[in-house]
């Protein structure tokens, strides 16, 4: 029995951690297109309202690229306009 509750309490980590994951991501990636059709002003309001804070940002050519921080996770995402070049 102790043994089934302990694989219990890790497998549920795990799926705390791949969820809080894909939260980080999904938040990175909004505000990067934020960032990308309006200014860094929307990218922070699009990751304030998703729990998250802009850590950075850089334009790579036409790239925004965006670091939030959502609850000690960070990610990183990019976004350019629709038909740029790469």
């Amino acid at each position: 029995m102790a043994v089934a509750v302990v694989c219990a309490v890790g497998v549920l980590r795990v799926g705390d951690a791949a969820a809080r994951r894909a939260r980080a991501d999904a938040a990175a990636d909004l505000s990067a297109l934020a960032h990308v059709t309006g200014d860094l002003d929307a990218a922070t309001a699009v990751a304030r309202a998703n729990g998250a804070v802009v850590t950075g940002h850089r334009r790579t050519g036409a790239a925004r690229v965006v670091t939030i921080d959502l609850d000690g996770v960070v990610a990183t995402a990019a976004a350019r306009p629709a038909g740029s070049a790469r």
